[in-house]
């Protein structure tokens, strides 16, 4: 049998607990899991594939008014590793999917100077197991690189369960919810070091950002059950580009940790990492697409 990633190593956070925190509320916060200067770093590195992705068609995804979402390649974010093999997300992961839980998202959320709120929205419709059963198939870890003195992150707690029966697409809230939304919504300004894990399915948005404020950087990671649907067995080849899953070159690949490979779904696109290709966002919200710019 081969080994797991390590979750004994005292997470400081009980994954039962964040786990009634998901299932609860919808998001569940973990303070100083890196250090500062780690997510530095990572504000370095995602910043320069964002410029790489800028100059590819289809690299990047319009997520409303100057707000952008694209998906770096793991190899080029140094703390990657660290992320993916967190022992508390390890340990969180195990205790809500079980031990085939698994990775199928790297992606990062860009808002600009001038970014307008967001529309109140659910990442993807409610799954039918979800419905039924009111058990979480899947989460998305942020993970901010700097800290948030403007433009926080904007939740309504308790709405990963709401009936969806009468949102657009599954996703987004009639109007006539707007200010009932506003009323109970929390702001949470993200801090270097901390991380977040939410569900997709609770209502957000981004907010509104000053245009005297810099480019803001947020690492987002997927993990999903084994029958949550994103998953299929073994790497993707360019040839099945069906996503999500993490793009990587087939040597990055081979140089994973065995424990960890098991649990990412990746989509080999290159031989080395010298040779890989330009960035390719696939997928989008279309109700993300329609904020112009301000009159």
């Amino acid at each position: 049998m081969e080994p797991d990633l390590d979750t004994e190593r005292e997470p400081r956070h009980d994954p039962l607990e964040l786990s009634d925190a998901l299932h609860r509320d919808g998001m569940a916060v973990v303070p100083g899991a890196f250090t500062r200067d780690w997510a530095s770093v990572l504000d370095d590195d995602l910043s320069a594939e964002l410029m790489s992705a800028l100059r590819s068609p289809d690299g990047v995804a319009p997520r409303g008014w100057n707000r952008f979402y694209f998906e770096p390649y793991a190899e080029r974010v140094r703390g990657f590793l660290d992320l993916v093999q967190h022992p508390v997300l390890a340990a969180l992961s195990a205790e809500m999917f079980g031990p085939e839980w698994q990775v199928v998202e790297l992606g990062c959320d860009i808002p600009l100077p001038g970014a307008l709120d967001q529309p109140w929205h659910r990442d993807f419709p409610m799954p039918e197991y979800t419905r039924s059963h009111r058990r979480l198939t899947s989460i998305a870890v942020n993970v901010p690189s700097m800290d948030v003195v403007d433009a926080p992150f904007q939740a309504v707690l308790g709405t990963h369960l709401d009936d969806d029966a009468d949102f657009d697409g599954g996703m987004f809230p009639p109007a006539a919810r707007a200010h009932e939304l506003e009323t109970r919504m929390q702001s949470f300004y993200g801090r270097m070091g901390n991380l977040s894990v939410r569900s997709g399915l609770m209502l957000h948005r981004g907010s509104a950002m000053s245009l005297r404020s810099r480019m803001r950087p947020v690492a987002i990671l997927g993990i999903v059950a084994p029958d949550d649907g994103a998953v299929s067995d073994g790497p993707r080849s360019e040839a099945d580009r069906v996503p999500p899953r993490l793009r990587m070159s087939r040597e990055y690949h081979d140089r994973l940790p065995v424990a960890l490979r098991r649990h990412v779904v990746v989509e080999i696109v290159a031989d080395t990492t010298a040779t890989l290709p330009p960035h390719r966002t696939d997928h989008t919200f279309e109700g993300l697409r329609m904020g112009g710019p301000p009159s």
